[in-house]
């Protein structure tokens, strides 16, 4: 439970609130006399001030357990509103099983239908306009929910008290931040109390190297006219589910679900889904019939159009330390090899943590770029997610916690994050099991050390869909 609560006590109050501006959320953290529990945003009126909303956020293990909204003004009072919403989430364990999502309702706000697609398996998908989601509701609530949970997460944190006031449209300012702590006798008051034991019981279940894990993929690619320049709807030829499909596009993109998609069928073993993947790219390559096309991957091949590399997993719990985990010792890694243009995806696409739970008990790790640039690449993220994934306890490093890396991290600055990398590639080898994978995990550390990087202009059809060289059959076989 918080273990990166002294990181957090080392912050000044305007550390933490760049840290939480640098994670594109809204804070004001700093009290103001007269302004109730955080200071007025620029040019907003007193009186405007008084008739905003205000709720208070319960958070354990990134799992939202209450929201309760407050009065308005400085004194809020209890607003006329259901006194308490509890929520539960979905989450994952080792026997595969998961609590149902709880209805919740704000100002008459409803849980929304389910994306086309969704309630799949571990390889199940689904954008978000809002990253950090922590579950799969949207509106007023899942903003809530995704603002609370990125906020106690970008300080270090995964249990507390979040402080959100309504800015409008549904937009949320960070006031107040409280790090959850242990009472007299190192007991937890509720509703932490029973969160804890739930979660202690999932980790209880879980075997040593957790051979249940089951991992799936769902990276994005966009199709571009070389004649033009602009990207073309991959609508026009892929169905919105299957193993090639299309996907909504960022906000603010053109078109009916421009963004294409591979959903390979998930698989115990990265060798399989690898294999999977291979199978998945050359349906795509059958149904997009016009060879003219070009496909671009990476984190933004486009201006404007920021695509993810989402990696699934279930027959694991979620917890923070598992999390930071996949921060640290891959996310890390793969910002070292991105083209400079992918460091504009953040921090709309590609905070640190962001995940989203799913209907199936598992969770989707929403952080990466896409990783088709390169099969070599594609390779080096799914042996090495597994890794991390099934050894996670072991890998306590947290370069990113500190608040240079962190920065060098949003603003895509890669000199201070390739000092801080030997560290956790030397953590990694050493973990049981890394001498089966390190022949595809170590072409990977190869291109860091060399300070290569790949390039999103490049046409990655022919690299996934042509003749494989020798050095990549194995991952068909």
């Amino acid at each position: 439970m918080n273990e990166g609560l002294p990181t957090y006590l080392l912050l000044s109050a305007a550390q933490r609130e760049e840290r939480l501006r640098r994670s594109g959320l809204e804070t004001l953290l700093v009290p103001a006399e007269g302004s109730g529990p955080g200071k007025d945003t620029a040019g907003e009126s007193v009186a405007a001030h008084s008739y905003k909303q205000y709720y208070r956020v319960r958070v354990f293990n990134l799992e939202v357990l209450e929201i309760r909204p407050l009065g308005t003004g400085a004194a809020m009072k209890p607003a006329a509103l259901p006194p308490v919403i509890r929520a539960g989430v979905a989450r994952g364990n080792a026997g595969g099983e998961g609590t149902a999502l709880a209805d919740i309702a704000l100002h008459g706000q409803e849980r929304m239908p389910r994306p086309p697609g969704g309630g799949e398996t571990a390889g199940g998908h689904s954008r978000s306009a809002n990253p950090a989601s922590s579950g799969r509701q949207r509106g007023a609530a899942g903003k809530i929910r995704d603002t609370a949970v990125r906020a106690l997460y970008t300080l270090g944190l995964d249990s507390g008290e979040v402080l959100l006031k309504t800015l409008g449209g549904r937009r949320y300012r960070v006031d107040k931040v409280t790090p959850l702590r242990a009472g007299s006798g190192g007991v937890l008051p509720e509703p932490y109390r029973a969160a804890s034991l739930a979660l202690a019981r999932s980790l209880a279940l879980e075997q040593p190297g957790r051979p249940g894990l089951l991992m799936g993929m769902d990276p994005e690619f966009l199709l571009l006219r070389a004649s033009t320049g602009r990207a073309v709807p991959a609508s026009r030829y892929l169905p919105m589910d299957g193993v090639a499909g299309c996907d909504a596009g960022p906000p603010g993109t053109r078109g009916a679900f421009p963004v294409a998609e591979l959903r390979p069928a998930p698989r115990g073993e990265p060798r399989a889904l690898l294999a999977q993947l291979m199978s998945a790219a050359r349906t795509a390559d059958r149904l997009i019939a016009d060879r003219s096309l070009r496909w671009r991957a990476g984190g933004m091949p486009l201006p404007g159009w920021a695509l993810g590399g989402h990696l699934h997993f279930s027959g694991v719990t979620l917890c923070a330390p598992l999390l930071r985990a996949l921060d640290n010792y891959l996310a890390l890694p793969l910002l070292l090899l991105e083209d400079a243009r992918a460091a504009t995806r953040r921090p709309r696409y590609g905070v640190l943590g962001d995940f989203r739970l799913q209907p199936h008990g598992g969770f989707e790790y929403r952080t990466l770029p896409s990783f088709l640039v390169s099969p070599v690449i594609a390779k080096g993220v799914v042996f090495l997610a597994h890794l991390i994934v099934s050894r996670y306890e072991d890998l306590t490093l947290r370069p990113l916690d500190q608040e240079d890396l962190h920065a060098a991290y949003y603003s895509g600055d890669k000199p201070p994050l390739r000092a801080a990398f030997p560290p956790l590639a030397a953590q990694l080898r050493a973990l049981p099991g890394y001498a089966q994978a390190a022949r595809y995990i170590e072409p990977l550390f190869s291109c860091i050390a060399a300070e290569q990087t790949w390039d999103e202009s490049r046409d990655i059809r022919g690299l996934w869909c042509g003749k494989l060289r020798s050095s990549e059959q194995d991952m068909a076989q």
